[in-house]
């Protein structure tokens, strides 16, 4: 009876238990996980004073859980217990990790890990996410600007200044004018890269030598120290000097003219006319009085008072 019947019947529990086996994996399959709708920062520095100074952790729990949840360190090992078998009620749970260690030491830089561990289902559950903890500043290298005297009059002729440079991560570049902000890049590849700068500062045009120093932020807020020695520029406009002038009725006069136009306009004593170099020669009106010079560059103008004796 055994060999007759013996395999049908094998055969029959081995059907029987497989049945069981698939209802129980698909019984698990359909149970819920507990932790939902994880958010966790990527990167950030603790040390940046910026909005990405803390990393932010969130997520859901299905139901009501003691909780504890570590920051695993790159080596594995627990480098901050920010919950410590605390009951947490369902529902969303956010927690701030301000890159210290449990001694409130700062942690290294490297990535890092979160593990939630739930009491009441012993089990658990490393957050998929990585968070990297970076506090070294990026790397300014190979600065250089050209021209060394612009002139911002729209003739496009020198009327920005260049400048060059070399990143090593990711980063936006802030140049200062005598230590003020004055420009501010976009997020930069790391590569060699060019900008420019027309001259202005706070809105305005500047005239005049300036020193430009550069600095460089990375993602994450760590800034670089500013490059050095400063390097220093002229932003010429339009100029015409003196700006006083003293002379005998009758008699004639020189003006000196600044700009890089190849030819300006002139207007006195009811004259006007070309200048296509940096000297002007006019002369005074046979009536004592006092007159203004004005040459005209593009949009711009500059003047010189003649006082006629």
């Amino acid at each position: 009876m055994f060999k007759r019947f013996g395999p049908p019947a094998l055969v029959t529990l081995l059907v029987v238990a497989t049945a069981i086996a698939f209802a129980v994996t698909e019984h698990l399959k359909l149970e819920p996980v507990p932790i939902t709708s994880t958010r966790v920062t990527k990167q950030f520095s603790p040390i940046c004073r910026c909005d990405t100074s803390k990393a932010r952790i969130a997520f859901s729990l299905r139901r009501s859980e003691r909780v504890t949840l570590l920051i695993v360190g790159p080596k594995g090992g627990a480098t901050r217990r920010l919950i410590d078998s605390e009951d947490e009620p369902s529902g969303p749970l956010h927690v701030i990790w301000d890159g210290r260690d449990n001694s409130g030491q700062l942690a290294p830089n490297g990535n890092y890990h979160v593990s939630v561990y739930l009491a009441n289902e012993r089990l658990w559950i490393p957050l998929p996410n990585v968070i990297q903890l970076d506090t070294q500043p990026p790397k300014l290298s190979s600065i250089s600007v050209s021209p060394h005297t612009i002139s911002p009059d729209g003739d496009h002729n020198k009327d920005a200044l260049h400048v060059s440079y070399r990143l090593n991560e990711r980063a936006r570049i802030l140049l200062f004018v005598d230590g003020k902000l004055a420009e501010t890049t976009r997020n930069r590849a790391a590569k060699p890269g060019r900008f420019d700068w027309k001259g202005v500062l706070e809105g305005s045009l500047l005239t005049g030598w300036h020193n430009l120093t550069l600095r460089a932020v990375d993602l994450v807020g760590n800034e670089s120290v500013a490059t050095a020695p400063p390097i220093p520029v002229r932003v010429r406009i339009l100029s015409l000097r003196p700006k006083l002038v003293h002379v005998t009725a009758g008699r004639s006069f020189r003006l000196t003219i600044s700009t890089d136009r190849v030819s300006v306009r002139w207007r006195f004593n009811g004259q006007i006319g070309p200048a296509t170099s940096s000297s002007l020669e006019l002369q005074a009106p046979s009536t004592p009085g006092r007159y203004r010079a004005i040459v005209r560059s593009g949009p711009y103008r500059a003047s010189t008072l003649v006082i006629v004796r």
